[in-house]
């Protein structure tokens, strides 16, 4: 016996127990209503256990059938979704991995943009992974503040250069006019970027103990202690750009470039995949926002 039933008993079967009747099943399968009762015969024959019982040439599903309904829905389902996908070339779903700072500052408040305009691509959010997770296709897309492009097999698209810069809350406006104030000020730092701060001071060539301070898991609550007047934060300027729109952070001195940039990332051989074309095009046009 073969470990599973004929496909096209199974896809009868899923039609009767559906509409619960052989008839109608017959008809969106432009079949004879004695083929349908063929092949859910010989299933049952295969499973050694009735699917249906038949009463007065009403047909309902015994409790094998409905178990066997419910796996049906859910192997059909997939199958068309795949299948279609293979066909058109689209997947209709997108995994993002990036770093959750990026997630929670930049991509979530902008996303339902993407959404609207294409609602038939559900995007599933990762933590932030390697550049090998692209190229066993555990991750869709990775974006990733890097050095350098990256090799050659992974296709690299610049979402913007790295610019980073001390910002606080406008009550530290008037005690905040250069470099040298922020040894008066508290300073905080995010464990996700432990070298923020060594980092602005090395590019920017300010001399001063920029390790003290209060410390945060990670960026996005060193920002959110910023805004509530806590203290300074280093920060990258693309993931700030609406706290400093609206007014709720402030950066006295300014940003600085440093020998980084963000990318996204994919694997080179899926970089026309239409969802991926897509959502890099999307990408694209709010980066420049």
């Amino acid at each position: 016996m073969t470990t599973l039933p004929s496909l096209r008993a199974l896809h009868y079967f899923h039609q009767a127990a559906l509409h619960s009747s052989f008839s109608v099943a017959a008809e969106r399968l432009h079949v004879t209503h004695s083929a349908i009762s063929h092949q859910v015969r010989q299933l049952e024959s295969w499973m050694g256990k009735p699917l249906f019982v038949r009463t007065n040439g009403r047909v309902r599903l015994t409790s094998h059938g409905e178990r066997l309904l419910v796996s049906c829905q859910k192997a059909f389902s997939e199958l068309s979704t795949t299948c279609e996908s293979i066909r058109t070339g689209m997947r209709h779903h997108l995994s993002v991995s990036c770093a959750p700072s990026f997630l929670s500052q930049w991509l979530i408040p902008r996303i339902s943009s993407f959404y609207q305009r294409y609602p038939d691509i559900e995007v599933q959010f990762q933590p932030q992974g390697e550049i090998n997770q692209l190229r066993s296709e555990h991750t869709d897309v990775l974006i990733l503040s890097y050095e350098q492009p990256p090799d050659d097999d992974i296709d690299a698209t610049l979402i913007s250069d790295d610019y980073i810069g001390p910002l606080c809350a406008p009550q530290y406006a008037a005690r905040f006019h250069s470099e040298q104030d922020l040894a008066a000020l508290p300073l905080l730092h995010a464990d996700t970027r432990l070298h923020a701060w060594a980092e602005w001071a090395k590019t920017s060539g300010a001399r001063g103990n920029y390790f003290t301070g209060k410390h945060f898991d990670n960026l996005t609550l060193g920002i959110q202690a910023a805004r509530n007047g806590l203290g300074v934060i280093m920060a990258p300027r693309l993931l700030v750009r609406q706290e400093l729109h609206d007014g709720t952070l402030i950066a006295p001195l300014g940003f600085v470039r440093v020998n980084r940039a963000t990318w996204m990332m994919t694997k080179g051989s899926r970089q026309h995949d239409a969802e991926i074309t897509l959502f890099r095009d999307w990408v694209r046009d709010e980066a420049q926002c």
